[in-house]
């Protein structure tokens, strides 16, 4: 028996079971340590009604996962990376603004996933001009004159670990494990999708993993006008390797400056990306419990929420489809979530070669992962691909789901297909679990714009503000989560009220602005059911979904929704489009922007729409209009008073309006 243990145990395919120590199943791991590496005021010291004076803490969570553990066994590569001792282990960068005095803090524990490793709640929710921890980062502080405890953590595994803090405020990245198979490092396919954007006659791509080989021959460039364009193999002599992560190539002749390069090639190094949600689960989980080493001990917080933006309100929807708002005792992790623009995606990270900052658009990375059924949060048949899903699916089931609102741009309906959120592939309204409320923050582009501009768009981009309906939203969220108190009802469009129709002017009832030289949308960032086999995008465009967009007024605007006054009472009309201009791939839609077409000052051969002169005889009537709006939303729940305030002071001093 001694000799035959001896030789299995020699064997390659049992040394490491041999020299593995045995995890208990039952133990998922979990933080390890907490090194807090500075602890800093912020805002320059300066206090806030209710939360006092703030201080910033930059620390690097140190975790480790098992494998075998329920909770984690869904993490793609995770058995592939494990340690001597069986555990897979790894670090990311933990970001905490907090009240200094534990007893002016709200306890509540608002986590924001971070965008690309950055800060965005701040500039939605404070109308901050940098980001946390900065001194002139404050913004109106309604965060922090709330007593919010705001908790940053690192997700993005191919975002770089920040040393000793030094980007702390400024990025919250991470440090995973290589994925290896007989100790050698994972290859597969893997892709980067590049749209130059400049007539310069050579681009650059960079890749997310290095290639496998510098050999041409082992990968391919191809080149197409548009999305669903016929792709032409570029030859080798077009490209090379500048380095292993980065090709520089020639631009085709007879393709604009908007065509779409795609680079398709033998990738290494693949990492368990997944861990990435697996931290943000196990390092709120943490900051919850009253134990040693915890900075938010003091503070107890009895709320947890979670806000995900853009790219991140895509990875907290895929964090709920996957299971991760159940930590491993049990218990739910986030009691409310509220992702932001994020459509009806979830996120390209739990995959192997995972790319987290790749999302679907009309234009470009249109077959990119993560924009598969399930949409919606409701648990149900998809009549398109023919499965049974749900974002709350598994959260349901576990019964850890937190109360969500879901909260979207006029963009995502266009680029994100927003309209699956609330209605199935073929056209027909789904009901929404109890716990969900949808609200569309109606005709604002994907984040508004600091001020007009075209960029290589036609027109220019959307200013309308969003930061209003953040604010309310959040108090609501908080309360819901918190006693129980229902927030107002969604208002996102639907097709029993009419409120989401085809993608076409006529149907939308958008006027005719063509005599003006602005022109309605041909294409929509169209579906159909994607097959991901071996990291190859696989379409079946014989089965495609059903896309809507939100019915508009006389004026171009979302009739439902939430219609702030920069909506309600008009001085331009303020869309979820844009268009890419010449040479840039004209007509196709101009990434996440929206237009603003100002309205005439006094009436203009073939604009339809009103003048300003016709709206409002003097400044004072427009003031006056634009309270009215806004007292009406703050009875209504949805502003607060604050804002109505502030929309008064601007229209006072509007001078486009004499």
């Amino acid at each position: 028996m001694f000799f035959t243990r001896l030789i299995l145990c020699l064997a390659p395919a049992f040394l490491a079971a041999c020299a593995t120590p045995a995890i208990p199943d039952t133990d998922a791991g979990g933080v390890e340590r907490l090194d807090i590496i500075s602890r800093t005021p912020a805002f320059a010291g300066a206090p806030f009604e209710v939360g006092g004076a703030y201080e910033t803490i930059v620390a690097v969570a140190h975790l480790r996962a098992n494998p075998r553990h329920v909770a984690n066994r869904g993490i793609v590569d995770i058995d592939h990376a494990r340690g001597a001792d069986g555990w897979v282990r790894y670090k990311t960068d933990v970001v905490i603004t907090r009240p200094v005095e534990a007893a002016r803090a709200s306890r509540v524990l608002l986590l924001e996933i971070p965008n690309r490793g950055n800060a965005l709640l701040p500039l939605l929710a404070n109308d901050a001009a940098t980001l946390p921890g900065r001194p002139a980062s404050a913004g109106n502080g309604y965060t922090m004159r709330r007593g919010h405890a705001m908790v940053w953590v690192g997700w993005q595994g191919d975002i770089p670990l920040a040393q000793n803090g030094s980007k702390a405020g400024n990025a919250a990245g991470m440090q995973l494990p290589l994925a290896t198979i007989g100790g050698q490092s994972i290859t597969g396919p893997s892709f980067a999708e590049v749209v130059p954007d400049t007539v310069a006659a050579e681009g650059s791509i960079e890749l997310a993993y290095p290639a496998a080989s510098l050999e041409p021959g082992r990968a391919v460039l191809t080149v197409r006008a548009h999305a669903t364009a016929p792709a032409t193999t570029l030859p080798e002599a077009a490209w090379r390797y500048a380095s292993p992560t980065s090709v520089v190539f020639t631009r085709a002749a007879g393709f604009d400056a908007g065509a779409i390069y795609r680079f398709a090639y033998q990738a290494r190094d693949a990492r368990p990306m997944g861990l990435g949600m697996a931290a943000l689960r196990d390092v709120t989980a943490y900051l919850k419990l009253a134990r040693a080493g915890n900075p938010l001990a003091d503070i107890r917080p009895d709320v947890a929420v979670a806000v995900g933006v853009s790219q991140s309100g895509r990875v907290l929807r895929d964090f709920l489809w996957q299971g991760f708002n159940r930590a491993p005792d049990g218990s739910r992790v986030f009691d409310a979530a509220m992702p932001l623009i994020a459509g009806s995606r979830k996120s390209f990270v739990n995959v192997r070669f995972a790319q987290p900052g790749r999302y679907s658009t009309q234009h470009l990375d249109h077959l990119t992962y993560g924009d598969q059924f399930p949409f919606s949060y409701a648990v149900t048949r998809d009549p398109v691909s023919g499965r049974t899903d749900g974002i709350f699916a598994r959260c349901q089931a576990s019964a850890t789901c937190p109360v969500l609102m879901h909260v979207d741009s006029s963009v995502e309906f266009w680029q994100g297909r927003a309209s699956l959120v609330v209605s199935d592939g073929a056209g027909h309204d789904l009901p929404m679990p109890p716990s969900v409320r949808t609200y569309l923050m109606s005709s604002t582009q994907h984040i508004a714009a600091e001020r007009p501009a075209t960029g290589i768009c036609r027109y220019p981009s959307n200013p309308a503000r969003q930061g209003p309906v953040v604010r309310v939203l959040l108090d609501h969220l908080v309360a819901w989560a918190r006693s129980g108190t229902e927030p107002p009802a969604s208002r996102f469009p639907r097709h029993a009220d009419a409120m989401l129709t085809a993608p076409t002017r006529e149907a939308s009832g958008f006027p005719d602005l063509r005599a003006i030289g602005v022109h309605f949308p041909q294409v929509i960032n169209e579906l159909s059911v994607v097959g991901y086999e071996d990291g190859v995008a696989r379409p079946d465009r014989a089965r495609p979904y059903q896309l809507h967009v939100p019915m508009t007024d006389a004026d171009g605007h979302d009739i439902a929704g939430i219609r702030l006054p920069d909506i309600a009472v008009p001085l331009a009309t303020h869309t979820g489009w844009n268009l890419r201009r010449q040479p840039f791939a004209s007509g196709q839609l101009c990434n996440l922007n929206g237009s603003y077409i100002a309205l005439p000052a006094s009436a203009q051969a073939g604009d339809p729409r009103p003048p300003l002169a016709a709206r409002y005889r003097c400044r004072m009537e427009y003031a006056k209009a634009v309270a009215l709006a806004a007292r009406e939303l703050r009875d209504q729940g949805l502003m607060l008073q604050e804002d109505v305030d502030r929309y008064i002071a601007r229209a006072l001093n509007e001078q486009r309006v004499p």
